[in-house]
C-alpha cells in the first residue's frame, strides 16, 4: 500500500509541474503580445508593461491558490502514506477538495476501516476460544507472564490454576462434536460464575483490586489466574470452590449428565518466574492429581519437574530401544494340569538397556503407556514372539504362543490386517498364534471386538480373554464374542487358603468357560497344591512360576524340550512335581 500511494504522489507531482509551465507560459505570451501593440507608443508602452506585470501577479496568486488546494491533501496523503507504514489502521484522511482526491480519500478511508476490522478479528481469533468465547491458552499465558513479571517487581503472590473436566471426553465420544461442544459452553458458564464468587470470597479477604481471569486451555482443561493472594492455601480454597461448581449436574439434549474436575495449582513467582513457567508447573500438578484420583486438588513441587525430566528421558529411551531392537520376547511356559505337558507359552516384553542391563517391565510399561509408545511397543513384541515361534516350529517345536494386546494397540482400525501380514511375514501358522485381550477392552465396545477379531479367528488365531473376573463382564455379550480361552486372573489364585470366597470364584469361572466350550489358564500358579486344586476343579491350563519363569527364546527352547523328556511316560502329577524341580 506504501509504494501505492507513492506512486499516486508521484503522479500528482508530474501533473502540478506540467500545470505551472504551461500557466507561466500563457503569461508570458500574454506579455509578448501587449508588448508588440505597444512598442513606440510611449505612455501606453508603461500601461502595458503595469498591465502585463498586474496579470503576472494575479497568474501567479491563482496559481498559488490552485497549487495550495493541491499540496495540501497531497500533504495529508503523504502523511496517511508514513501512518500507514508504522502499522496505524485507525488514521482517516479529511479531504474535502470536491474532486478526484475526495474520491480517492474516501475510498482508502473504507479500506483502511475494512483493513482495521479485519485484523482485530484476526487478533480475537488468535487470542480468544471461539467454542467458549473464553480467552484461549496464548492470552492466558500473556496475562499470566505480565502477572508473574509484576508480582516479582513489588514481592507480591499469585496462582494458576489448572482445571480438567473429567468425562468429558468420554460424553463427546458417546453424544458426538456438537453436543460436545454445548456441554463445554455450559462448563464455561458454570465456571466463570464460580470463578466470580470465589474471587469475591478471596477479594474481600485480601482487599485485592485484580479480578481473576478464566481461560479455555485444552480440549477438556480450563486455567484461573489469581493475580494476588496472602498465601498459597487460600488458592487451594480457591480450587475447590471452582471445581465444586461442576460436581452438580448438567442437562444436555436429554441427558442428566454428571462431570468432576481435578485441578493442580501453582504459585508464583516461586514456581515460575513466566507465563510459561507457571502454566507448565500447574499443568505437572494437574497430572498428578488426574493420577491419583477424581476430583482432587494437588500442588506444584520441585519433585515434579525432576519426575517429569525423568519421564521425558525415559521416553526418548524406550522410542530409541524400539528403534535399534534392544527390546525382546520373554516366554512363561502354559502346562496342560493333565497331561503335565508344555502346551504353549506367554510372550511378555523385556527390556536389554545398553547401560543398565535387563530393565523390569514395571519400570517402563506404564511410561510407555502415557506416552503412547505401547502401540509400536506392542507391535514390535507382536512380530519378535510370532519370528521366534515360526523358528521352534521349523526345528521341530510347535507351541501355541500368546501375545498381549494393549488398549492402544485394539483402537487401530488396522489392527486385523497388522497381525495378518505378522503371521505372513512370519510364517507362523495362524492355529499357533493367540491373542490376549483383557476383559476392560472386550466389555468397552464388544462390537468392535467382534468386527476386529473374527476375522482372525476364522482364519484359526485363538482369542483369549484375560484377567477374567476383575472387570464388570456383560454376559450377554461374552455368548457372541470369538473367544476361545478364558484366563483366571492371578489374584483369585493367590487368595487359595486365604480367602474362603476364592475357590467358589475359581469353580464359577472354570464352570462358565466349560459352559461355553472356553479353554481356562490360571495364572500366577506358584505352589503344588495350587495346581492340584486347579486340576481338580477342571482347570485346563496353569501358568506361573511353578512350571518356569519368563526366559529368553533358546531358554525356553531347552526348557520345553527338557520337560518334553522328563514328561514322557509319566502320569500327569509325578510329571509335574518331578518337572517342577528342574524349572
Amino acid at each position: 500500500m506504501k509504494d501505492w500511494l507513492e506512486n499516486i504522489l508521484k503522479t500528482l507531482a508530474g501533473k502540478l509541474t506540467l500545470a505551472f509551465l504551461g500557466l507561466m507560459s500563457l503569461v508570458m505570451l500574454g506579455m509578448i503580445v501587449m508588448l508588440s501593440f505597444t512598442i513606440g507608443r510611449g505612455p501606453a508602452l508603461a500601461w502595458a508593461i503595469g498591465g502585463s506585470t498586474l496579470s503576472a501577479v494575479l497568474a501567479t496568486a491563482a496559481f498559488y491558490a490552485f497549487v495550495t488546494r493541491i499540496t495540501d491533501p497531497l500533504r495529508d496523503l503523504t502523511e496517511f502514506a508514513q501512518q500507514t507504514n508504522l502499522k496505524r489502521l485507525g488514521v482517516r484522511l479529511d479531504i474535502r477538495s470536491g474532486d478526484e482526491l475526495e474520491i480517492l480519500a474516501r475510498a482508502l478511508n473504507r479500506m483502511m476501516q475494512r483493513l482495521d476490522a479485519s485484523m482485530k478479528r484476526i487478533q480475537q481469533l488468535a487470542f480468544v476460544d471461539t467454542i467458549t468465547e473464553l480467552p484461549n491458552r496464548d492470552r492466558f499465558r500473556q496475562e499470566t507472564d505480565e502477572a508473574a513479571k509484576s508480582n516479582a517487581a513489588n514481592n507480591l503472590v499469585g496462582a494458576v490454576i489448572s482445571i480438567d473436566v473429567d468425562k468429558f471426553i468420554r460424553v463427546q465420544e458417546t453424544l458426538g462434536q456438537i453436543a460436545g461442544e454445548e456441554l463445554l459452553g455450559l462448563v464455561a458458564e458454570r465456571l466463570s460464575a464460580a470463578v466470580r464468587a470465589s474471587d469475591r470470597i478471596v477479594r474481600l479477604q485480601t482487599c485485592i483490586a485484580r479480578p481473576a481471569l478464566l481461560a479455555r486451555t485444552g480440549i477438556s482443561e480450563f486455567a484461573v489466574l489469581i493475580p494476588d493472594i496472602d498465601d498459597p492455601t487460600q488458592a487451594g480454597r480457591f480450587a475447590q470452590l471452582v471445581a465444586a461448581g461442576l460436581r452438580q449436574h448438567f442437562e444436555l439434549g436429554g441427558h442428566r449428565i454428571v462431570l468432576g474436575a481435578c485441578a493442580g495449582i501453582a504459585i508464583f513467582p516461586q514456581d515460575g518466574e513466566t507465563g510459561e513457567e507457571v502454566l507448565r508447573s500447574a499443568d505437572l500438578a494437574l497430572s498428578h492429581a488426574r493420577n491419583g484420583g477424581r476430583n482432587r486438588s494437588v500442588f506444584f513441587t520441585r519433585k515434579m519437574n525432576q519426575r517429569a525430566l525423568e519421564k521425558l528421558v525415559l521416553e526418548n529411551e524406550i522410542r530409541a530401544g524400539i528403534e535399534q531392537g534392544q527390546f525382546m520376547a520373554y516366554f512363561q511356559p502354559k502346562v496342560d494340569l493333565g497331561t503335565g505337558r508344555i502346551h504353549g507359552c506367554e510372550a511378555l516384553v523385556r527390556w536389554n538397556h545398553p547401560t543398565q542391563g535387563m530393565v523390569s517391565p514395571t519400570k517402563f510399561i506404564t511410561a510407555a503407556e502415557e506416552t503412547g509408545l505401547i502401540a509400536p511397543l506392542g507391535d514390535y513384541i507382536m512380530r519378535d514372539a510370532a519370528k521366534k515361534a515360526a523358528a521352534w516350529l521349523r526345528r521341530g517345536i510347535a507351541l501355541r504362543v500368546a501375545v498381549n494386546v494393549s488398549a492402544m494397540q485394539f483402537n487401530d482400525d488396522n489392527f486385523t490386517a497388522k497381525v495378518q501380514n505378522i503371521l505372513a511375514e512370519t510364517g507362523l501358522p495362524a492355529s499357533l498364534f493367540e491373542l490376549e485381550i483383557t476383559e476392560s477392552i472386550a466389555m468397552s465396545n464388544p462390537d468392535r471386538v467382534i468386527r476386529l477379531l473374527e476375522p482372525l479367528r476364522n482364519k484359526g488365531v485363538r482369542i483369549a480373554i484375560d484377567d477374567f473376573g476383575t472387570g464388570h463382564s456383560n454376559l450377554a455379550a461374552l455368548t457372541r464374542m470369538p473367544f476361545d480361552v478364558f484366563k483366571i486372573d492371578q489374584s483369585f489364585i493367590r487368595a487359595l487358603g486365604k480367602d474362603r470366597n476364592a475357590p467358589t470364584m475359581i469353580e464359577t469361572i472354570i464352570a462358565m468357560a466349560g459352559g461355553l466350550n472356553y479353554e481356562t489358564v490360571a495364572e500366577g500358579v506358584e505352589t503344588q497344591e495350587q495346581a492340584a486344586f486347579l486340576k481338580k476343579r477342571g482347570a485346563t491350563l496353569g501358568q506361573g512360576y511353578l512350571f518356569g519363569s519368563p526366559m529368553s527364546a533358546d531358554q525356553f527352547e531347552a526348557h520345553a524340550r527338557n520337560w518334553a523328556a522328563r514328561a514322557d511316560g509319566l502320569s500327569p502329577a509325578p510329571a509335574i512335581e518331578g518337572l517342577r524341580r528342574t524349572s
